[in-house]
């Protein structure tokens, strides 16, 4: 009986710390229109969870933290633009807040929306989480026009040059 109960709290123990993947995906575009980049920013919601409880940003759950304009300003600027970064000629880029979306998966959208860039080469940090896990990959997808073109994120490999 002893045994069987030192297994299931083995079991148990690992289930809880257990996580397959960290990672983050991006999509990003050129709008013309207004001269800017318009990125939809998908990540774990467990892992944003986790750094705002280590940042104590939220007290508990994400989904309540988001519910508050203040706490979800900080989660923006404390976390997103931290670990996601956008420059050109050496000129970091002003990115804005659009909106965000928790979904049944287990992850959360965040739409943003740059200042105006010239469509040129631009500078992309992309090292969201990576500080908490060095096994974090992210990948950006540029969309121009038909083309679609994948940019990796590593721990040893933070940023890429992007031509719009």
């Amino acid at each position: 009986m002893k045994t069987l109960g030192f297994l299931l709290l083995l079991c148990s123990n690992a289930y809880i710390h257990a996580h397959e993947s960290y990672f983050s995906f991006a999509e990003m575009q050129y709008d013309s229109t207004c001269s800017c980049l318009e990125v939809t920013l998908t990540l774990s919601a467990h892992d944003l969870e986790e750094f705002s409880l280590s940042k104590n940003i939220i007290k508990s759950e994400l989904e309540i933290g988001l519910e508050s304009e203040i706490t979800r300003n900080t989660i923006f600027q404390d976390i997103i633009l931290e670990g996601f970064k956008i420059s050109q000629f050496r000129k970091d880029i002003t990115l804005f807040y659009e909106g965000y979306e928790l979904f049944d998966d287990g992850t959360c959208s965040f739409y943003l929306r740059s200042d105006q860039v010239l469509k040129d080469q631009v500078t992309l940090f992309y090292g969201l989480f990576m500080t908490m896990h060095a096994e974090q990959q992210n990948k950006l997808s540029y969309k121009n026009q038909e083309l679609q073109t994948v940019y990796n994120f590593f721990i040893f490999k933070r940023e890429n040059e992007i031509q719009l």
